[in-house]
């Protein structure tokens, strides 16, 4: 079984939770710290683009919770925008926006090493 330093394992996990993108950073750092998610945002705006292109995972931002079931989905350019804003990582106590990420229509078992370098060739993320 995976480990939470795997950051594939916690994106999954964390996808099938339709978690907010800040419960990411701290699943990931197991830290309140918010400095120390900051650190963490270029890594996993790099792979939720990836699955995002590669159809594992789904993005989506909403003015009511649960943002997977009320929002919009996020996907190309405005993705890349959101994912290279560093407020958009951000928790707040009383959030007016949720953005969260959630599973998305392909099986993770068709995820392959290096599917994301050749997605990532395609495109280019901010």
């Amino acid at each position: 079984m995976k480990e939470w330093e795997d950051d594939e394992y916690c994106l999954f996990i964390n996808g099938g939770e339709a978690a907010d993108l800040w419960a990411v950073l701290a699943d990931w750092t197991k830290s309140e710290d918010k400095e120390e998610w900051k650190k963490h945002i270029p890594r996993f705006a790099r792979l939720i683009g990836c699955w995002q292109r590669l159809g594992f995972i789904k993005v989506f931002r909403s003015d009511v919770w649960p943002a997977d079931t009320e929002g919009e989905e996020v996907t190309g350019q405005d993705l890349d925008n959101l994912l290279a804003d560093s407020g958009s990582w951000e928790y707040a106590e009383e959030p007016t926006s949720w953005i969260c990420v959630a599973s998305g229509d392909r099986d993770i078992r068709e995820l392959e090493e290096g599917m994301c370098d050749s997605a990532l060739r395609s495109c280019t993320l901010t």
